[in-house]
């Protein structure tokens, strides 16, 4: 889960439709609606419990991306590891805003994308990559000198052995 103040920086002030311009199929409100929606599901690191298909359909449609065939591969692609999530906030945060905001979400891509860049939630996902990363070498490490550096044990003499056991010196050379 986010830091508390990355995901108030996400979501505060929420996104009201006066910021937003009506297209042809579309109203501000709705524009607004989806753009709380996405900073939402961003602020509560990717839930797979706000992913819906009209939420999928809308966030296909934005920031240059594509369909993936369908809401399973584009969940897939962009956010089953910290790594995806890292690459589609990227793309988020450098996604240049073509068009009109009369025929696109164009101007919801610009707060957006401004949010992201500004709020530390890139940073802080490099941070946790890190430190996964590190932890998963660290077991690497941990299995591999498990194999190739075994604690070695100092083979024990014949006197170690019988004065171990109830052997007698007369046993150990008959």
């Amino acid at each position: 889960m986010l830091p508390r103040a990355i995901a108030a920086a996400l979501q505060l002030p929420k996104l009201d439709a006066a910021d937003f311009t009506d297209t042809k199929f579309d109203t501000a409100e709705v524009k607004a609606k989806f753009g709380n929606n996405l900073l939402r599901f961003i602020a509560e690191d990717f839930p797979k419990t706000l992913w819906t298909k009209a939420f999928y359909r809308r966030l296909s449609m934005i920031f240059s991306n594509i369909a993936h065939y369908n809401e399973h591969g584009f969940w897939e692609t962009w956010f089953e590891t910290t790594a995806d999530q890292i690459e589609f906030l990227l793309n988020i945060a450098q996604y240049p805003c073509w068009g009109d905001p009369a025929f696109t979400y164009s101007d919801v891509e610009t707060i957006i994308g401004k949010r992201v860049k500004t709020c530390g939630v890139i940073a802080w996902k490099q941070k946790l990559l890190v430190e996964e990363r590190k932890k998963k070498d660290l077991a690497q490490l941990a299995r591999l000198k498990e194999i190739y550096e075994p604690e070695t044990v100092a083979p024990l003499s014949l006197l170690q052995v019988a004065a171990s056991s109830d052997m007698t010196q007369t046993d150990l050379f008959s």
